[in-house]
């Protein structure tokens, strides 16, 4: 967790991205996900507050098993818990996590794995780039809570990765699964001046018992801009489909068509569109729904303001 005020220049740059999306939405969207007259088309809107059990929201995962359910996780000084929560941000359950390190838990993911669906938790977070390992979790998706006051039974990492970064360490809050090419990817978070798209091959995780580098794909079309931390990347997820990846920043989403790390063309320019209108206290998680026409946002709560579960209805 790291708290970065965004001034008011910056505000008023993101109302102008707004602008210009909602002059830009596409007509192929789906008639259920928004019109190109639709106001709310592609533009992040706020839905409620999530419990306060989450304050330091940092990422969101989707369930396969219901289109209303996602994982949500604290940062870093909390204890290693997976809270899920529906759609309207109500709590449905908690569920503890054992045998993980959380030095610096900042993403999860869902993918499928050789037990079905896995939830990825990856404790890649490391602000002062210190971390000379870095891991990541695969945990069993835990079954449909039935009782969000009475935690479930606890579950325990299948496998865990342990990654290096070729170069020295970088700081990563950002993580995606890609099983169908069989890949693990980080995108950094910018403190370089550069955001870094960088993978892994996962049946070499898999089998390997010790670090394994990970392996530079190059540098992603995300500009930082003047206000730079305010564009840190604090997320990524791949569409159910495998064919786009979500990376967002605190004001900003991005989204990239995604061919697997050797065809990826990391100077292509993504889609993209502002945040600032989900009014979220500090943007951190984002997740595509089980259709992947709609996204759902997490957000930190910051001082006397609740963590917060956005939406957006299309894409660009």
């Amino acid at each position: 967790m790291e708290y970065r005020a965004i001034d008011r220049s910056l505000l008023l740059g993101g109302a102008a991205i707004l602008v210009g999306w909602l002059a830009g939405c596409s007509s192929g969207v789906a008639e259920t996900n928004g019109t190109p007259e639709d106001p709310a088309c592609g533009i992040a809107v706020g839905v409620a507050d999530l419990p306060s059990q989450v304050f330091e929201a940092s990422g969101i995962a989707r369930d396969p098993r219901r289109e209303d359910l996602f994982w949500v996780h604290n940062d870093s000084g909390n204890d290693p818990i997976l809270y899920a929560v529906d759609t309207t941000g109500a709590l449905a359950g908690q569920v503890p996590i054992t045998g993980v390190t959380s030095t610096d838990v900042e993403d999860i993911a869902l993918a499928r794995c050789p037990d079905g669906w896995c939830l990825y938790y990856a404790d890649t977070g490391d602000n002062l780039a210190v971390r000379h390992q870095i891991y990541v979790h695969r945990l069993p998706l835990p079954a449909i809570p039935s009782d969000a006051a009475v935690p479930s039974d606890p579950v325990s990492p299948l496998m865990t990765y342990v990654l290096v970064f070729p170069g020295g360490p970088r700081d990563a809050e950002s993580l995606f699964v890609d099983t169908d090419r069989g890949e693990l990817g980080l995108v950094t978070k910018g403190r370089n001046g550069q955001v870094e798209l960088y993978v892994a091959d996962l049946a070499t995780l898999e089998s390997v018992d010790g670090p394994v580098a990970l392996n530079r794909v190059g540098a992603l079309h995300v500009p930082l801009g003047q206000n730079v931390s305010a564009q840190y990347v604090t997320s990524a997820d791949l569409s159910p489909d495998g064919t786009r990846l979500a990376v967002r920043s605190y004001t900003q989403l991005f989204l990239f068509d995604w061919v697997g790390a050797a065809a990826f063309d990391t100077l292509v320019t993504p889609a993209t569109t502002g945040l600032i209108a989900a009014l979220e206290p500090q943007g951190e998680g984002v997740a595509f729904t089980n259709d992947g026409t709609r996204m759902y946002l997490a957000s930190e709560g910051v001082g006397s303001r609740s963590p917060r579960l956005s939406r957006i209805d299309c894409l660009p």
